[in-house]
């Protein structure tokens, strides 16, 4: 039988640094108070930042136990280490700045011959004493999304500050108990300051903030809109594919991102590629054309006037005998109040879903996040 060899491991170079007293000085790590003298004590190690070509360097000293008279006996108090871990506040805040650099708990650890728990622990640790509590001083109006969390339709509802762009709460779910955990830390106070909240047109958003913020106006999300018409449109583009053929078939395959696509943003080529489709297939045309037509409603500030050009819009969209266009147009209908609140408030969650990115960057660095606490901290951390 073969004998195989043993794996031979490198190690890591390492340094040893042993401090000594100068003064026989101690603070009692409650009160503050300070003391001669010492109940006992006990050689400890931790863990320093690297020193040049040592990687590994460790600090040996002895731990002070005072017979404190207000808090008995305690440990000392040192302004270098924190008395109940093994790494110095250096090298703790060494590893924080590494780990908002868009890396992995993985590799902040092995640059630092850390364990995975210990780096994730500092981490954490920081990102809590930096965010919690969340300030909310000053929030007038508020953006309200969710974002995809894991597989099989896991989700996390974000709320923003949509004046200054930064992440107020994250919470699991996107249910009416996700957004009233964040109403009940807001408080009533925060609650009647909330002057108008941009969402899209999920209902249990809608109904907890109507609840708690009264006098808030709830302005739908443009992008959300839309997107909702470009299915319409998608629909449409099924429809007719299926009902002709020959080279009408031939024009009409292949559209479906064109067609999403705003006339003002398509190349020549693109444009060219449009004409003869729309040439021969009416309801293409028209459900084009009746999209890039809703794209003005936002550009209104006056209500009455946003009124009326939506009148004209909706008695075009169900002339267009075309189904699929005329359920949207009276859904649109049915909410033209969240819409028209865009007039007064030039709010939106449009900069939620550029966030959204980012924060699938954060969690694709990460491999997933089992710990969603640790998850939804590295997310307010990183739109501060």
């Amino acid at each position: 039988m073969r004998k195989v060899p043993k794996k031979v491991t490198h190690l890591i170079p390492r340094v040893d640094i042993y401090l000594k007293r100068d003064e026989p000085v101690y603070h009692c790590s409650r009160c503050g108070r300070e003391y001669c003298t010492y109940d006992h004590s006990q050689p400890y190690t931790a863990r320093d930042l690297p020193y040049g070509k040592w990687k590994s360097a460790w600090i040996h000293f002895d731990k002070v136990y005072l017979d404190c008279e207000k808090c008995g006996v305690r440990v000392e108090s040192l302004e270098w280490i924190d008395s109940r871990v093994r790494y110095t506040k250096r090298l703790a805040d060494e590893v924080v700045r590494e780990c908002r650099l868009f890396q992995s708990i993985k590799t902040v650890a092995e640059r630092f011959h850390l364990h995975l728990k210990t780096v994730k622990e500092i981490d954490k640790e920081a990102l809590g004493r930096e965010l919690n509590p969340p300030d909310f001083a000053g929030v007038r109006k508020l953006a309200v999304d969710e974002i995809a969390i894991k597989k099989r339709h896991r989700y996390a509802t974000v709320v923003a500050d949509a004046e200054r762009y930064r992440v107020l709460w994250v919470t699991k779910d996107r249910k009416e108990v996700s957004l009233l955990e964040f109403y009940d830390h807001l408080g009533p106070e925060g609650c009647q300051r909330i002057e108008a909240v941009a969402m899209d047109m999920w209902k249990p958003y809608e109904v907890v903030t109507k609840a708690r913020c009264p006098h808030a106006a709830i302005v739908y999300d443009r992008f959300h809109v839309e997107q909702e018409f470009n299915r319409v449109i998608d629909a449409v583009r099924r429809e007719e594919y299926a009902k002709v053929t020959g080279q009408e078939k031939n024009a009409i395959k292949g559209l479906m991102y064109l067609l999403y696509t705003r006339p003002g943003n398509l190349r020549r080529k693109d444009r060219r590629r449009l004409d003869e489709p729309f040439k021969l297939n009416r309801r293409l045309f028209t459900v084009y054309m009746l999209k890039e037509e809703l794209s003005h409603l936002w550009s209104y500030t006056y209500e009455r006037a946003a009124i009326k050009w939506f009148q004209r819009w909706y008695s075009w969209a169900i002339r267009s005998r075309i189904k699929a266009v005329k359920n949207f147009a009276r859904s649109l209908k049915a909410h033209l109040n969240g819409i028209l609140a865009h007039c007064k408030h030039k709010i939106s969650t449009s900069f939620l879903e550029g966030m959204n990115n980012k924060i699938k960057v954060i969690k694709r660095i990460a491999f997933g996040y089992r710990d969603f606490e640790y998850f939804f901290l590295k997310i307010r951390g990183a739109f501060l």
